[in-house]
Parts: C-alpha cells; structure tokens; sequence
C-alpha cells in the first residue's frame, strides 16, 4: 500500500492536534487542482446506526475541497470556506471513506470546487461508490506568517 501523505506534506502547516488530525485522514494523491483523500472510519466518526456521521461527510467533502484548491500551488495559502453545498445520495457504512475535490473555477482570491464522498466497500464500479456531492466557494489568501509555522517546518 502506498504511503499516505499528510497536510504538512502539501504545505498545509498547523493541522497537528487540529480537526484535521482528529479526523485522520491521509493524502492518497495530489496534482494542481486535485486532491483524494483517504480516512479509516472508525467508531468515534459514525452516528448511532454505524454509518458515517452527517459532519463528517461534510467535513470531509469541505476540506477535499480546500485541498484541492491548494494542490499545485507553491506559496502557503488559507482557504476560508464561504460556502458549502451538499448532497447526500447513500450512507457511508465501510471502514475507509474516499474524499476526492477538484477545481472548478479560480479567480484572484475566490475557487469554487467541487467534491465527493465515496465507499469503496460498495462496489468496486468507481460510480457506484459515490455516497455524497458537494460545491464549495473558498476565499484564498497568503498563509500568515507566525512563529508556529516555523516550528512547524523545522
């Protein structure tokens, strides 16, 4: 099995002991304006019924979004979202949760991005995993620079 990357692997500082850590979730791959994610369901991410968590899946099509929107690029940057869209088609009920997002559109400072949430448990028809869709409108900007940045990539 190939190596998942990290979010300090893209450039993305400051994600330890973050949501982002919590959820734990891996860089499967990368390019300009692409980004899959990789996340082991485990027990504390699923609601009472033992399928993925509603905020999770949000999370997830969110911040693959956000990847996305970094992938490719070589200054730091932060992705405010400053909107979210999504569609629920299926539950989420195997032990490893696919996000993939990918650019759209990119002006200045605005992307818009699309995502989505797939099981590989349900069928091994890429199509016929997709479980949630969403469209997300992030503002973009230069990653301040703090003294926790440059610890981070000491």
């Amino acid at each position: 099995m190939t190596r998942l990357l990290t979010p300090a692997d893209m450039g993305i500082l400051g994600y330890e002991g973050s949501f982002l850590d919590f959820l734990g979730f891996g860089v499967a791959a990368h390019e300009p304006d692409f980004v899959r994610l990789q996340m082991p369901l485990e027990r504390i991410h699923t609601n009472t019924m033992q399928m993925a968590h509603g905020g999770i899946i949000m999370s997830m099509l969110d911040i693959a979004g956000a990847f996305s929107a970094h992938a490719g690029l070589e200054q730091p940057m932060v992705s405010i979202t400053m909107t979210q869209a999504t569609n629920f088609l299926r539950a989420v009920t195997g032990d490893l949760l696919v996000a993939e997002g990918r650019v759209v559109r990119r002006t200045r400072s605005v992307v818009f991005t699309e995502s989505k949430v797939l099981d590989p448990s349900l069928s091994s028809d890429p199509e016929e995993q997709l479980c949630a869709s969403g469209q997300c409108c992030f503002n973009l900007s230069p990653r301040p620079t703090t003294s926790t940045d440059n610890e981070d990539s000491a």
